[in-house]
């Protein structure tokens, strides 16, 4: 059986394991960020942001959750008359039983995909996305560039967890060469995991551990963010999603 390590938010990481289980993978998991809610501030520049024919984007089903814990019931009010888009399939469905209508997706699940989508009508439009506080500055200098009216709200901040049970062991996993892949899901993830391989091993030698397994990225953000840190992805799914992501993994090794 493929044996796959990564780390997730602690909030997501018992699905994503449930997940990956399901789908005949062994699992070694650590949570690598803590989610926490946005500034109350961030929630009221967001409510005073949202126009009538502006174009309101979700960049993640954290950021849709964050919003209905802070709106509550006025949620459909706050975006009344705002085109709704979503970055993915997780992020439709989350926004779909909030009640919304998602009028656009793009295909590549992605903030480049995101800006493909969004280019065209984007002159002189408010655009207004909601994320996280460490998104890549991919979809905002790609819709500035557009000529956007702009605005990003951190709907939720990303928190590094610090050095715990779960971590040390997937740190010795990948020194023992006891996995076969370690996948990542975000860039922060990916450059919170190879500063803890460093900082516990000495760069050179932890760099050279990791480059016993095999690499995934979960997509084109997280395989640069890697690329930049000397780390070429080997696999790399179609669609960014992490369900995509485990199946790219499974396919890599059919005979395990």
């Amino acid at each position: 059986m493929t044996v796959v390590g990564f780390t997730r938010p602690t909030q997501r990481i018992k699905d994503s394991m449930d997940e990956a289980r399901a789908m005949g993978l062994d699992v070694m998991a650590a949570p690598s960020l803590e989610i926490l809610p946005g500034d109350d501030e961030e929630f009221k520049r967001l409510e005073e942001s949202v126009t009538d024919g502006c174009v309101v984007v979700f960049g993640s089903s954290t950021a849709v959750e964050q919003c209905q814990k802070f709106f509550g019931d006025r949620i459909g009010q706050v975006f009344q008359g705002a085109k709704i888009v979503s970055i993915g399939p997780a992020t439709t469905k989350k926004l779909e039983a909030a009640g919304f209508s998602v009028d656009a997706v793009p295909e590549d699940y992605s903030s480049y995909g995101l800006v493909d989508l969004l280019k065209d009508e984007a002159a002189g439009r408010r655009v207004v996305i909601v994320r996280s506080d460490s998104g890549s500055d991919v979809l905002s200098d790609g819709l500035r560039a557009a000529g956007a009216d702009l605005v990003s709200i951190a709907s939720y901040k990303l928190k590094e967890v610090g050095m715990c049970p779960a971590l040390l062991h997937l740190l010795l996993a990948v020194k023992r060469r006891q996995l076969d892949v370690m996948a990542f899901s975000s860039p922060m993830s990916a450059s919170s995991f190879i500063r803890h391989v460093e900082e516990h091993f000495g760069k050179e030698r932890g760099d050279e551990y990791l480059r016993q397994i095999k690499i995934a990225a979960i997509g084109k953000p997280t395989s640069e963010r890697l690329e930049s840190l000397g780390f070429k992805p080997d696999i790399v799914p179609e669609k960014t999603t992490f369900h995509d992501m485990l199946q790219a993994i499974k396919d890599a090794f059919p005979e395990q």
